[in-house]
């Protein structure tokens, strides 16, 4: 659905973790989060300065955005956005592109700097004629990110309680991480919402100085880039949206609609392995192994030897197994940095596993309050933007059985369950719901999704296009979570690139093979 750290350190230099962030003068719009009118911010500029990422070349530089910490006193304390460019190369030059990679709790900073040092994320032409503007949205990166108790959040607790004491566990947990959480954020806490970031856009834009705004969106970036079409749908040039997350949906439909399509991709996988002879697995029965290292390690944990250098747990349940297969089916093609191997990376790892060591299945460790491995800002605004129908241990027993009825094999783990599990206790309550959503005004918006992504389903790109009434969604028939960061030719990739340097859509119900 949004974005996933892969299990273990080595899958990720960069980081796919993906965001951004701002806010400013209110438009008309149809839906809810236009109804949440707020006073208009000050236009600024930005003062851009060396970026502090290890060796980042010259002309990558960062600049930051005062906007509201809450909007609705928006004269009152303020935080900060910050944004890294890195300038067009050969141009003619459209403009600044605002992107945004997904989680929630991705760091956009991170990917440009990536593609700073040469990670070759963004395609020439689109490197041609836009100024990259990566945004880490409030509470993520280098935008004051959200801070946790690291001791807290390492104390293993296991989000599928089988009796009312485990239950009682979870809550004080997360109870426990969240009141870390806001007492080393602040109040900053309760106002990392989906609405105030895409407010935060707005101000961005104004500071950028360049009429409308240009936008990609990938992941939870399309939720992102929805509600800020649905506040200032007068303000855009072109906002293309790479995988849906639906905001209009309540968590439990996102939950039942993830965990049948990571299902699905996982069959979809064994095929592949079957099919593969560079497969990892090629010749053995895929789904029968992955069974057999599950009901292993739901028994007794099993080893993690690489764990003790890399900073994870270092032993692996199977319920670790179930959470972190979904992220290693991301992508079925190598990206750089990102994910070397591809699908064979989880081929690798269960082999591994099989053979007695499970540290491709490992859960990261914290060392700090603001690690990455936490991913606290993206809980925190998950939290805020889905309240949680979990409230009892009978209320989780019935959603625990209703993820084993949608598969008996997966048994409710994906991220869908930790808005379910990881949000019961939080501290800071829903302030951005979902709600129906019916944006009319905007020039045509891009959508593509691909028919199988173990994310973000098909059918919610198809949700999201009938809520933005100008769009036109391009579905890419193949395997693997969003397309654009994906290498080597790709129809639908050169479709994007097109639309944001032009404005042109392809025809509607256009359909690009993987």
């Amino acid at each position: 659905m949004r974005t996933y750290r892969p299990a273990v350190p080595t899958a990720v230099a960069v980081g796919l973790a993906l965001v951004l962030a701002i806010a400013s003068v209110v438009t008309t719009g149809a839906g809810p989060a236009a109804a949440a009118r707020s006073a208009p911010v000050a236009a600024q500029q930005l003062h851009w300065t060396p970026c502090p990422f290890p060796d980042a070349p010259a002309e990558l530089q960062c600049a930051s955005v005062a906007v509201p910490l809450d909007y609705a006193h928006p004269g009152g304390a303020k935080t900060v956005v910050t944004v890294d460019r890195l300038p067009a190369v050969g141009g003619p030059r459209v403009g600044s592109l605002v992107f945004n990679p997904g989680g929630p709790g991705g760091s956009g900073t991170e990917i440009v700097y990536g593609e700073s040092i040469g990670a070759g994320f963004f395609s020439a032409g689109v490197r041609r004629h836009f100024d990259l503007i990566g945004l880490d949205p409030r509470g993520v990166g280098l935008s004051n990110p959200v801070k946790c108790d690291p001791a807290v959040f390492n104390a293993r607790v296991s989000l599928f309680p089988k009796t009312e004491a485990g239950f009682r566990r979870l809550v004080a947990h997360n109870r426990a991480f969240g009141e870390s959480c806001r007492r080393l954020t602040g109040p900053l806490l309760e106002h990392v919402d989906t609405l105030s970031a895409a407010k935060d856009i707005e101000a961005l834009r104004q500071a950028l100085g360049e009429g409308k705004l240009n936008y990609l969106g990938l992941s939870y970036g399309t939720q992102l880039g929805e509600t800020y079409a649905d506040l200032y749908p007068h303000r855009i040039r072109t906002m293309a949206l790479d995988g849906a997350l639906v905001h209009s949906l309540p968590a439990t439909t996102l939950f039942a609609d993830e965990e049948t399509g990571y299902d699905i991709e996982l069959k979809r996988f064994a095929r592949w392995c079957d099919q593969t002879a560079s497969c990892a697995l090629h010749g053995r029965p895929v789904l029968p192994l992955f069974d057999r290292v599950v009901a292993t390690a739901d028994q007794h944990p099993i080893p993690a030897s690489g764990c003790a250098t890399n900073g994870c747990r270092p032993e692996v349940t199977g319920d670790d197994i179930r959470f972190n297969t979904q992220g290693l089916l991301l992508f079925k093609t190598p990206i750089p940095f990102i994910a070397p191997d591809g699908w064979n990376d989880l081929a690798v790892a269960l082999a591994q596993a099989a053979a007695g060591d499970a540290s491709g299945f490992s859960m990261p460790l914290a060392s700090a309050p603001d690690d990455g491995a936490m991913n606290a800002g993206g809980l925190a605004v998950e939290c805020l933007d889905w309240p949680d129908p979990i409230h009892t241990f009978a209320d989780m027993q019935r959603y625990e059985a209703f993820g084993q009825l949608l598969s008996p094999r997966l048994r409710g783990a994906s991220q869908s369950w930790t808005i379910l599990a990881g949000c019961l206790g939080w501290p800071a309550p829903a302030t951005n719901p979902p709600a129906p959503i019916e944006v009319t005004g905007t020039p045509p918006i891009l959508l593509v999704n691909a028919t199988h992504d173990p994310s973000t389903q098909y059918v919610w790109a198809q949700q999201m296009a009938t809520e933005l009434r100008t769009s036109v969604l391009v579905t890419r028939a193949g395997d693997g979570h969003t397309t654009y960061l994906t290498h080597g030719p790709s129809r639908t990739r050169d479709a994007i690139d097109r639309y944001l340097v032009t404005g042109r859509t392809p025809p509607p119900g256009t359909v690009y093979q993987n």
